[in-house]
């Protein structure tokens, strides 16, 4: 990839939110986002040059997706990288399939767990 190529990663993850610019849309305080980016409440991304950002297919209506936090801990089970758990949620299936998130927010919370499990268990074996 060169300086002028777009990173890939943008394209995947879609825009995403600065700790101040999620504090804003949440009205929350930027010590609650982190806090909440810790403890799976968020999505929370590292850059490589230590810039925490949240994706912003995470929220819905000015509030976070209903059941991210239950997905977000099984992903954990399976890989620690969360740029993999932002991946899984947002990437499209090639059939035209909705993304993990559009089928949270339509209300498929317990199949997107149940993929969750399935996909966590073959990333750690």
């Amino acid at each position: 990839m060169t300086e002028d190529e777009p990173n890939p990663w943008a394209r995947i993850i879609g825009p995403c939110y600065t700790v101040a610019s999620m504090a804003r849309a949440l009205e929350w305080t930027e010590a609650e986002v982190v806090e909440a980016g810790r403890t799976l409440r968020l999505l929370m991304l590292l850059t490589d040059d230590d810039v925490h950002f949240f994706p912003a297919f995470q929220l819905h209506e000015g509030r976070v997706v209903d059941g991210l936090t239950d997905v977000l801990r099984v992903l954990q089970t399976g890989t620690q990288s969360r740029w993999t758990w932002a991946q899984w949620l947002n990437t499209p299936y090639p059939d035209g399939e909705p993304t993990a998130i559009e089928k949270m927010l339509a209300g498929g919370l317990d199949e997107i767990l149940l993929e969750a499990r399935h996909d966590a268990w073959s990333w750690s074996s």
